[in-house]
């Protein structure tokens, strides 16, 4: 939504509790960078959970485990 603003707005950014005035310019590789992490961990997350996914299976499978319903 930033993108298509002029590079010398401001823009008001939080930095550990604090409101600071800054520009687009100066604000959007943050962004960007924080976007970034924000995706890869998602990712990582995902396939770890995946992975715990299909060892429970496979135990429930080994140890004929059935999940009972209420």
């Amino acid at each position: 939504t930033m993108s298509p603003m002029p590079e010398d707005r401001k823009c008001f950014r939080l930095i550990n509790g604090v409101l600071v005035e800054r520009t687009v310019k100066e604000v959007l590789p943050a962004l960007k960078t924080n976007k970034e992490g924000i995706s890869k961990t998602i990712e990582q997350l995902t396939a770890q959970y995946r992975a715990k996914d299909k060892e429970f299976v496979e135990f429930q499978q080994k140890n004929h485990v059935r999940v009972a319903s209420a």
